[in-house]
């Protein structure tokens, strides 16, 4: 059997499938480009390990870096588009999205006033900013906020968001933001963070506690494996929900070097001074869930003489639509997150047809403590020191 590159820390089973794949599609790469098989990644903790909008979120809150002004942001986190009085969490009474809100303008309009629109002169260092039970209040609401948002409601094509708080920025602004995120977020450990509201600003929404896990890596197998499709002829696509100049600069500029065209992610309107609106593009696909096929099927295929993709890679089921509607695909890779969803029943799939010369799916593991890749089908979690599937 050929291999095309190291096998390093991918599951035993795994690397031989993707070997044989490679094998049996490989072309010349100046073969003609409708005629070339293709691949589509997922790219949040399946390309890489970690989330780059999740901590984008994080490196504009530890460094406030908006550029709205107080009334623009709670234009953007409250809309009647969505349930406002609805709880995000059934156990807290009071975590709605109005409640929050109101607390998170509050403290935000003080972060405001105090640092973020101030000359830099005249103002307190972030460091004493972060101290203050102002921004402590903001930090745990906003994360929460956030994370549950996002959990709970759906984005619309052509409808605004609730969640993008880089409006004010230019493309090429943002692109230079997830640049700066990059350089720090690829450096911090895997460490989880716990937010909570000081007791004196409990606000409306009461005590609030939110957490974030720090660390971001592009593996090693990862970035070979890329290299080995387009070495052989196999065009590589990343389909991702993550803010579309956001992936771009992941997956083109940093390490993966998949030209920007072929790199599809969540896209928003510009206003007329060409800066970010927290508004869903009319028209263009919502990349998540059916929203991927959307975009396989409308952006992708007819480049491909509309042939479907050869194979998929995800985690979630952001992934699971794809990966149960495309019959064509010859292999589906899952990255073990743990998740506690219907992507179990994928994993069950793999489980039955580990060692099977024609198996579809197989599940690649890792370890989140080290934030690796492991030659297993199961995955450490985070704190933990056993093995789960």
């Amino acid at each position: 059997m050929t291999y095309y590159f190291q096998e390093h820390q991918w599951e035993p089973f795994v690397y031989k499938r993707l070997n044989q794949l490679i094998d049996q599609f490989k072309t010349s790469e100046s073969s003609n480009f409708q005629t070339k098989p293709y691949v589509v990644f997922d790219f949040d903790n399946t390309s890489i390990i970690g989330d780059v909008e999740d901590n984008l979120m994080i490196y504009m809150l530890d460094h406030l870096l908006y550029k709205m002004t107080p009334e623009e942001f709670e234009q953007i986190i409250i809309t009647d588009i969505f349930d406002m009085d609805t709880n995000l969490d059934e156990a807290l009474e009071h975590t709605t999205p109005r409640k929050l809100a109101i607390d998170i303008i509050q403290s935000y309009t003080w972060l405001w006033e105090h640092y973020i629109n101030k000359d830099k002169d005249e103002r307190l260092s972030l460091e004493a900013i972060k101290e203050t039970g102002q921004y402590k209040a903001f930090q745990a609401k906003l994360r929460f906020y956030y994370v549950n948002v996002n959990g709970k409601f759906t984005r619309q094509s052509g409808k605004p968001w609730l969640t993008y708080w880089f409006k004010g920025y230019t493309p090429e602004e943002l692109t230079i933001l997830t640049k700066d995120m990059l350089k720090e977020a690829t450096n911090k450990k895997a460490e989880k963070h716990i937010y909570s509201t000081p007791k004196e600003f409990l606000g409306k929404a009461g005590q609030i506690s939110s957490a974030f896990q720090s660390g971001l890596i592009f593996p090693e197998e990862l970035i070979a494996l890329y290299e080995a499709f387009q070495a052989n002829g196999i065009v590589t696509y990343v389909v991702s929900a993550s803010p579309v100049d956001v992936v771009r600069t992941a997956a083109s500029e940093y390490q993966f070097k998949v030209p920007k065209e072929q790199v599809i992610g969540m896209n928003y309107d510009l206003d007329a001074e060409g800066k970010i609106e927290a508004y869903m593009t009319a028209g263009a696909p919502i990349t998540k869930k059916d929203g991927k096929i959307e975009a396989i099927t409308n952006l992708i295929a007819p480049k491909h003489e509309n042939r479907q993709p050869i194979a998929l890679f995800g985690d979630s089921m952001g992934d699971y639509h794809m990966m149960t509607e495309l019959k064509d695909v010859s292999l589906n890779v899952i990255f073990n997150c743990l998740n506690q969803d219907k992507t179990k029943d994928l994993k069950q799939i793999a489980k039955k047809q580990y060692q099977s010369e024609d198996a579809n799916f197989v599940v690649q593991g890792r370890d989140e403590n080290v934030m690796r890749l492991i030659p297993n089908t199961k995955t450490l979690a985070l704190g933990q020191t056993e093995l789960e599937y």
